[in-house]
């Protein structure tokens, strides 16, 4: 979801809205402790109201919607959280709340999917609510269930929105947490509007003590830091803007002195600072500061004590804590109040009043964690000798019944903490088992102070959390030999591998099972909610756009109209198909692929279609392709009675004028027809001439046809809307211009890619693709410039997801569309020497990406070098960048020191619509794809001879892989190990330099509840596609394991429910679950040349998000976000080419994904014109299967010759090859078993017979 606004020409304003409000768009509400996310939606209607149901007031009850400062947090995946009323769209106000006829005056109004999270503190004996749905138009099912220290303690089973209220009744004595969760029912998320009615918790008269626990000091796992005592505010640049090098670092390291102690820094207005910072959020309850001499303590009611409030690190301000300060002394403690109000902050700072630099002890902060010990076993399954072993956020009991040792650390050293040393530091030698015991925090919901065992070990580094240890047998990491358990041991490790011994990974799986098919995915994977949403009509890249409803209204513009406003001031031909509301309505194409949608509605024996169309309405000449062409929307309405007898038959138009506010048309009868006209005159023509023996009426705006149809029999009735006025006079035949859509876009598409496979529906889909991208496009100076818009009436062109379209259309055979797209964007380099359009300064390194693989494909020199000073002056800013987080927060430069692990990154910022600033690791891998590919483009050019720019611009690309890889390893080595299916575990694989561990966790509830999905869709992964990570290395194998076996079957987005996920993984698994084409595991598979999962992933992503009726892609499932979503469109053209046509360094293979099925006997594959660093390439296969033989044709490039040309053969029944003849001459090298000819470079054509066996 982004908000933008784009100046795309003088004058002319591209200010995308919200989706606008024509997406449908459904997003999640969060509470997360003083963030506020109100994000738009829509609401479900609601059913009329009954007696209102309202409890008696009773002593020490609480109801929640009175009392909505003790929700710590809320998410829920559509619309604002109600407080005594129901789920309402963000601003508005909810309906009351309402179960089975029964209305409740008190209450929550949640919707699925979504919890809501309560801190009891002990102090609360019972939760009660009745629970049940608000009545909705699309009825809606839901679970709802409660949570007692994690505990489950109710759940309704699935409810109906027919279900009577079910009662809810938890025991709550001493607990400290309490969860509500709703859940979908199992089929989407529509209408699930889970209400808690008379939510209400019961105060204990007593509140319950805990037995008293040791607290753990959680000081030492922070840095101990100084800021400016007079800075309140953090970084001042926004998503859009330069980060500035001041606001990088805020914070200064302090050194420890011999004693342990600090000297804190005086301001120059006499102010002392000093303060923690961690990289969790810490649930604070006391904080210390204790100085050396009681002279230098200042008076207690001089001080201030403040926590950092903000989206990150970086952003936000500081604010005073609520607390009671004691002073004894020179010893100060600061006690944060119980109960609602917590602080969960990364950052705490004392400041005080000081003449001179006073000297202190190290601070300390405990916060609102319960403790436990936790006995451990660690074993190697062979002597390790070396590596060490340190507590995060906990402490070292015993080991093996002695005190633990301790081990001196240089800062320097990964995840230390700024004393020196590190924390309960163990060297290891585990030539046998290592007994220890451990100090470690309760599991909570506020995920605060996870306690990690981080493991240094010759093999790698990584995290072990107590909490796996603790909810599962073990913790088993082949990879580096280790086996970690509870003391004793659940489990022995032999016990271990026998228990895991048949548990399997998904990929495995997929990679025996029958490889998945199109048809399959759409039969299972696709859920028919996609079929919903409009589609635009227009010629290529034109301005005149034209949107056509699913249930008939199209609607346009007369005239200029900036987008931001355009559904507003649209014009509309609004249908109404006969006396009542049809029997039934289906949507279909005309022509297959063409953008020619039909509407068909049945209604009393007769059937309604109405066909929509976008014509030129010139003369093609001698470049039918051309931009800027007039264009005329031709809307056919066809009545037919499919009855043997007479029927009743009626068409009403209302036809609305465009403006603000819009009014209703004047209608006129004219030559051919009755014309509709507004201020500036007529504007369309309904042409009538076919509509006998109906007869025609018309006023107020309304066009009516209506009468008797003999049986058997049609009229037809068009309305031309041209985008000029003038060609209203051209006397345009609508039958003509069908014929005239179709060939425009024949010649539009000819010097593209062509692509025909043995599946009709996928050639559609194919074509169809590239002309939605070509639609969405608009244009600019003359044509010479093509805003690339990532989705039809949304968003415009973005800087950063533009990308994926041009990418897409590139490979295609797009190139002159990329150029210009390009050229677009260029144009837009602002004086700084970066790229944005209004939504990120990401799209920077995505854009020279983008065009370093543009130029590779196309060679175009002259261009590049027109482009070169432009495209340099970028790649300067860059480096830059970089430049900037050298400098070191303390002591020497020095890469990977303690309080500077993003060393030599670019500056933190943001990726995609979460606005918390982060070094993301994906992010630095695109501007090192930038760099490297920019590096190599312009090698070529004149201007670089003896190739010292280039060379440069390689040099710093992998001065920054250096320190991206680095930063990575330094996160990686404090993560937590994930589990997979088979039982085993793997080092993690993180997204954001500062966050060791999952994001939903460091983060809840943040982006609207999709903070979790920036470790899949924008994590780690996607450094193996721009070649930070080794596609082939066991690394990246591990991970794309966990994103199969985990990340892929979490609860979706609007849709895919995760327990169905599990039950099909097949089917539901193999792409995300929010937006799956950010996610590029598709093209890891390529690169790994991983064929079954290649195919899978492609068929599901495409067919959970394609809407089959208009051959369109969603931004989300079930209908959500923006429809005709060209951004996943770009991504699906570019893993089709990858299917037909991929290189590999120097090879060039061709067929390397294609489905086994389509080799089947009889059938053929043809790809024309086909793009590749070497030129364009041209094959055809031939199956005569039957006759154990399969003929090739190949046309090689002719610009370059690749090393060699790579053919595989994928058939039905896994035969292998026996022999080939190249051009009548038998040809030895090739692979029988898996299907590989391997043919030398060659500018001349192919001609192959391959037999099999």
């Amino acid at each position: 979801m982004k908000i933008v606004a784009i100046i795309i020409s003088p004058g002319e304003l591209y200010g995308v809205k919200e989706c606008l409000m024509r997406t449908r768009l459904c997003l999640s509400f969060s509470i997360s402790l003083a963030v506020f996310l109100h994000l738009p939606g829509a609401a479900c209607a609601e059913g009329p109201s009954s007696a209102s149901a309202k409890l008696p007031e009773a002593a020490g009850i609480e109801y929640l919607g009175d009392r909505m400062e003790l929700i710590f947090q809320a998410s829920q995946a559509w619309g604002e959280l109600g407080k005594n009323a129901a789920a309402h769209p963000p601003g508005g106000a909810g309906a009351p709340l309402q179960i089975a006829g029964q209305t409740y005056a008190r209450g929550l109004g949640h919707h699925a999917f979504g919890a809501i999270t309560i801190l009891l503190e002990g102090q609360y004996a019972a939760f009660d609510a009745e629970v049940g749905l608000q009545p909705c138009g699309g009825g809606g099912s839901v679970c709802f269930r409660v949570f007692v220290n994690g505990q489950l303690r109710f759940d309704s089973g699935i409810l109906r929105a027919t279900d009577a209220a079910r009662p809810v009744h938890v025991e709550l004595s001493g607990a400290q947490e309490l969860r509500l969760e709703a859940g979908d029912g199992g089929d989407g998320i529509a209408c699930d509007m889970a209400n808690w009615a008379n939510a209400r918790l019961t105060r204990s008269h007593t509140a319950v003590r805990l037995p008293p626990e040791p607290a753990v000091d959680m000081a030492p796992f922070a840095r101990v830091v100084t800021w400016d005592p007079n800075r309140r505010e953090g970084a001042r640049a926004s998503r859009i803007e330069e980060f500035r090098a001041e606001d990088l670092f805020l914070e200064t390291d302090l050194a420890a002195r011999p004693d342990g102690a600090y000297r804190v820094p005086v301001s120059t207005n006499g102010l002392g600072c000093i303060g923690l910072q961690w990289l969790n959020r810490r649930a604070l309850k006391e904080l210390t500061l204790e100085f050396a001499a009681p002279a230098q303590a200042p008076a207690p009611n001089s001080v201030h004590v403040q926590g950092w409030q903000g989206e990150s690190i970086w952003q936000g301000a500081w604010e005073p804590l609520a607390g009671e300060l004691q002073a004894d002394g020179r010893r100060w403690v600061f006690r944060l109040p119980p109960g609602p109000g917590l602080v969960q902050t990364h950052k705490v700072r004392w400041i005080f009043p000081a003449s001179e630099p006073a000297v202190v002890r190290p601070p300390g902060a405990f916060t609102r964690t319960r403790w436990q010990t936790v006995p451990l076993r660690v074993q190697a399954e062979k002597p390790v000798k070396g590596g060490t072993l340190t507590v995060y956020n906990g402490e070292v009991l015993s080991v093996a019944g002695r005190a633990p040792g301790r081990v001196q650390a240089s800062r320097e050293s990964e995840g230390l903490d700024a004393r020196g040393c590190a924390p309960a530091t163990l060297a290891l030698n585990l030539a046998r088992p290592l007994h220890l015991a451990v100090r470690s925090s309760r599991p909570s919901l506020l995920h605060s102070d996870p306690t990690v065992l981080q493991f240094r070990l010759p093999t790698g580094s990584f995290g072990v959390a107590v909490e796996d240890l603790l909810t599962h047998d073990g913790v088993y990491l082949p990879d580096h030999g280790l086996y970690i358990t509870r003391d004793p041991a659940p489990l022995t490790l032999a016990g271990y591998r026998r228990k895991i011994a048949a548990q399997k990974s998904i990929l495995p799986q997929v990679r025996e099972l029958p490889e998945q098919t199109l048809a399959q995915a759409m039969a299972r994977t696709h859920h028919s909610a996609q079929r919903e949403g409009p589609v635009m009509l227009s010629l290529a890249c034109d301005n005149a756009k034209f949107v056509l409803e699913r249930e008939g209204t199209l609607r346009f513009q007369t005239g200029p109209a900036p987008d931001s406003d355009w559904f507003a001031t649209a014009g509309e031909i609004q249908p109404q198909f006969g006396a009542g509301p049809p029997a039934t309505l289906t949507r279909h194409r005309d022509g297959g692929w063409l953008p020619i949608p039909v509407i068909t509605v049945s209604h009393a024996g007769v059937q309604y279609r109405e066909r929509v169309l976008v014509a030129p309405a010139d003369a093609p000449g001698d470049h039918p392709a051309r931009l800027n062409r007039r264009s005329v929307c031709v809307a056919e309405f066809v009545l037919t009675n499919t009855l043997a007898q007479p029927a009743q038959a009626s068409l009403q138009l209302n036809c609305l004028s465009a403006g603000r506010p819009r009014k209703a048309a004047r209608l006129a009868p004219g030559p051919g027809g009755y014309y509709a006209a507004d201020e500036g005159g007529p504007f369309a023509l309904a042409a009538t001439a076919a509509v006998s023996p109906l007869e025609v009426s018309a006023s107020d705006g309304q066009l009516r046809l209506a009468g008797t149809l003999p049986a058997r029999a049609a009229v037809s009735l068009a309305v031309l809307i041209p985008a000029q006025r003038a060609d209203l006079a051209a006397r345009l035949d609508p039958a003509r211009l069908r014929a005239d859509t179709a060939a425009y876009w024949d010649a539009v598409l000819a010097p593209a890619m062509q692509v025909q496979t043995p599946d009709p529906f996928l050639n559609e889909v194919i074509r169809a693709s590239q002309v939605r991208c070509l639609i969405a496009a608009r244009n600019e100076a003359g044509g010479a410039r093509i805003a690339p818009w990532i989705a039809a009436m949304s968003y415009g062109p973005l800087e950063s997801e533009a990308n994926a379209v041009i990418r897409g259309m590139d490979f295609m055979g797009h190139g002159e569309f990329a150029r210009r797209s390009h050229d677009f964007f260029i144009h837009r380099y602002n004086t700084n020497g970066f790229l944005t359009t209004g939504y990120t300064t990401f799209g920077t390194a995505w854009q020279l990406w983008t065009l370093g693989e543009h130029y590779q494909l196309h060679r175009d020199a002259n261009w590049l070098s027109r482009v070169a000073p432009e495209i340099l002056r970028v790649t300067d800013w860059i480096i830059r960048q970089t430049e900037k987080t050298r400098r070191p927060a303390a002591g020497p430069a020095s890469p990977g020191a303690v309080g500077n692990p993003e060393y030599g990154l670019m500056p933190p910022g943001v990726m995609a619509d979460w606005n918390s600033f982060a070094c993301h690791f994906a992010m630095n891998a695109y501007y090192y794809a930038a760099l490297r590919e920019v590096g190599h483009a312009i090698a070529d050019l004149p201007a670089d001879r003896g190739g010292r720019r280039s060379a440069y611009l390689l040099d710093r690309a992998a001065e920054l892989r250096a320190n991206l890889l680095r930063a990575y390893r330094w996160t990686q080595a404090q993560s937590p190990v994930l589990p997979l299916r088979d039982g085993t575990w793997i080092p993690h694989y993180p997204s954001q330099v500062h966050s060791p561990g999952k994001l939903a966790d460091f983060f809840p509830g943040q982006d609207a509840g999709r903070s979790w999905c920036y470790d899949v869709e924008l994590g780690a992964h996607q450094l193996i596609p721009t070649a930070v990570l080794d596609p082939r290395s066991r690394e990246a194998g591990r991970m794309l394991d966990h994103m199969e076996d985990v990340q892929f079957l979490a609860e979706g987005w609007f849709d895919y429910p995760a327990a169905q996920n599990a039950l099909d993984w097949f089917n539901l698994g193999g792409f995300s679950k929010v937006q799956p084409y950010y996610t590029r595991n598709c093209e890891v598979y390529a690169l790994r040349d991983d064929v079954k999962p290649f195919l899978r992933s492609y068929c599901n992503a495409l067919a959970s998000l394609l809407n089959p009726e208009v051959l369109t892609f969603w931004e989300h499932f079930h209908h959500s976000g923006a429809w005709d979503k060209t951004h996943e469109t770009g991504y699906f053209l570019h893993q089709t080419r990858t299917l037909l046509v991929t290189e590999r360094g120097r090879e060039l293979w061709l067929a390397p994904f294609t489905p086994a099925h389509w080799l089947a006997d009889g059938q053929a594959l043809t790809v024309r014109n086909a793009p590749t660093r070497f030129g364009p390439v041209s094959y055809t296969l031939r199956s005569r299967l039957a006759d154990g033989w399969v003929h090739a044709t190949i046309q090689p490039p002719e610009r370059e010759a690749p090393h060699r040309i790579v053919l595989r053969l994928r058939t039905p029944d896994g035969s292998a090859i026996r022999s080939v003849r190249v051009n009548g001459r038998r040809h030895h090298d090739f692979a029988p078993a898996e299907g590989l000819v391997r043919l030398s470079p060659s500018r001349a054509p192919l001609d192959l017979e391959i037999r099999l066996r």
